[in-house]
């Protein structure tokens, strides 16, 4: 009897091990790798897209101002993740999450596909509006998703999420050196293609992983009645007519698209904030870890606003400012990000060791979001100071400098805020806490599209001083709540 028992017993603990990597459940792997493909399809986009829309017809391009340009950068990126509450909501409300993500994933395909084959702007606006959508299903889950993996491991929490933000920078590099390439070889559209071939092998990744995925993704945590779904689908329908109504109207047009997409991401924000506090489904503990989670998501908004300046103007600095000579060769302007990805990459994996090897004693989820504050303020720092040693064009290696520490800082501070978010969500609205750091995201992005605006070659070095000091206060703003944030919940 004995020997049975100590014989199923060392079964188990061999099942155990079967299903981990390293101390960390097989479905990391599952997440990380779709998450990787997805980014690499996104990335691979984004990094040429104010290129086709502001280069000449003549050059491949809609030969529409710069301005526009990153007018529609911008309201993409927001609108991005102003859909991840939808989807998020889907996945808490209606549908298994596992399905939501999957068919998500289709929606990103069909997306990248209809920009390839489609021409003019049209087929350019269609094809976002289905990215978004299925972006915004998709990349919400995936966050909630890899919060469950570790419900019962939370000491390696933070270490797991640097991982799966490492496989986010893969895809990050990858894409844009791929699409890159392709751009100057055979012209955007070709390049449009790849993105969409991109996604499709990440929904070949995730399907034949299916069961590595956490067993909660096979239900739904506060379904709706019948009656409910109802409600929604009406809510919804007349949502969709509204925006088509205002598109109709030119209500909403190029040069208040950005702007308009910001307006609903601060007001769908500020809804979901209110809708979790006033829930009865949240407990007393549960509402003060969503007001813990209010200078997080400030924090986060500022963040990424510096991060997706890669794509507004830093893709106008690469394009106008930087000498992009490299010995016997010349990169494509679209490039000049990839290192910052490199560096990324690079620095993820070790600080995920580092997080894992000290175990109690690595330093707090509010001290690692602050650190990586400071670390973006000292890469716009470099930026800064650049200008005194050149005169018409910038070098190539003070650039890159400036974007392996860019890289740097985006490593330590995000996959920490998508931890935060899975530590401080009410179970009731899990996935839609996780939509919430989409959402910073996306506003985020917007305002870059503001902010790349405001870029100007004859004031550069102020312009970047300044938003170094705007970083620092940020940082300085999280140091001074930590000791509140931590006793709300943030481990």
């Amino acid at each position: 009897m004995v020997s049975k028992t100590s014989s199923s017993m060392t079964s188990t603990e061999q099942l155990s091990k079967r299903d981990d990597i390293a101390g960390h459940p097989q479905g990391l792997v599952t997440l990380a790798s779709t998450e990787l493909w997805e980014r690499l399809s996104f990335y691979g986009l984004q990094v040429i897209l104010a290129y086709y829309i502001y280069y000449a017809v003549t050059d491949g391009g809609l030969g529409l101002s710069r301005s526009d340009a990153l007018a529609i950068i911008g309201a993409y990126g927001g609108g991005v993740y102003l859909t991840q509450p939808f989807g998020a909501w889907l996945a808490d409300r209606v549908f298994p999450v596992r399905y939501v993500v999957l068919v998500s994933g289709g929606l990103v395909m069909a997306g990248h596909i209809t920009i390839a084959i489609a021409p003019q702007l049209a087929g350019l606006l269609f094809g976002l509006g289905l990215i978004a959508l299925g972006t915004g299903g998709l990349f919400p889950n995936v966050i909630a998703m890899m919060g469950q993996l570790y419900e019962d491991k939370s000491l390696k929490r933070d270490s797991g999420f640097s991982i799966f933000y490492t496989g986010i920078m893969i895809g990050a590099l990858v894409g844009p050196l791929v699409t890159g390439f392709l751009q100057v070889r055979f012209g955007f559209h070709v390049a449009f293609s790849a993105a969409a071939v991109g996604m499709a092998i990440g929904l070949l990744i995730y399907t034949l992983r299916w069961r590595t995925l956490p067993k909660s993704a096979d239900s739904v945590p506060n379904p709706l009645t019948h009656r409910g779904k109802v409600k929604a689908l009406i809510i919804f329908s007349l949502a969709i007519v509204a925006f088509s109504l205002l598109v109709k109207t030119s209500i909403v047009t190029l040069a208040n698209v950005n702007i308009t997409i910001l307006a609903a991401i601060a007001t769908v924000s500020i809804a979901y904030f209110i809708v979790m506090l006033k829930s009865r489904a949240t407990d007393r503990v549960e509402r003060q870890k969503v007001y813990a989670f209010i200078p997080v998501y400030i924090a986060a908004i500022m963040f990424w606003v510096m991060v997706l300046q890669l794509f507004t103007t830093f893709a106008v600095y690469a394009d106008t400012r930087v000498d992009l000579s490299l010995g016997f060769m010349t990169i494509p302007a679209a490039y000049i990000s990839t290192f910052q990805v490199v560096a990324g990459i690079l620095a993820g994996p070790l600080l995920a060791a580092g997080w894992q090897k000290m175990g109690v004693k690595q330093p707090s989820t509010v001290t690692k979001m602050a650190l990586g504050l400071t670390v973006m303020a000292v890469a716009y720092a470099i930026f800064a100071i650049i200008p005194a040693w050149y005169g018409n064009l910038v070098g190539l290696l003070p650039v890159i400098l400036g974007m392996v520490v860019f890289g740097i800082a985006e490593v330590i501070f995000a996959p920490i805020t998508f931890s935060a978010a899975t530590q401080l969500a009410p179970r009731a609205f899990y996935s839609q806490m996780a939509s919430l750091s989409g959402l910073a995201i996306g506003a985020g992005a917007s305002l870059s599209g503001f902010v790349g605006q405001l870029y100007d070659a004859s004031y550069e070095s102020k312009f970047f001083a300044v938003v170094a000091l705007c970083v620092l206060a940020t940082a300085l703003m999280l140091f001074v709540l930590r000791s509140w944030l931590q006793r709300c919940g943030l481990e």
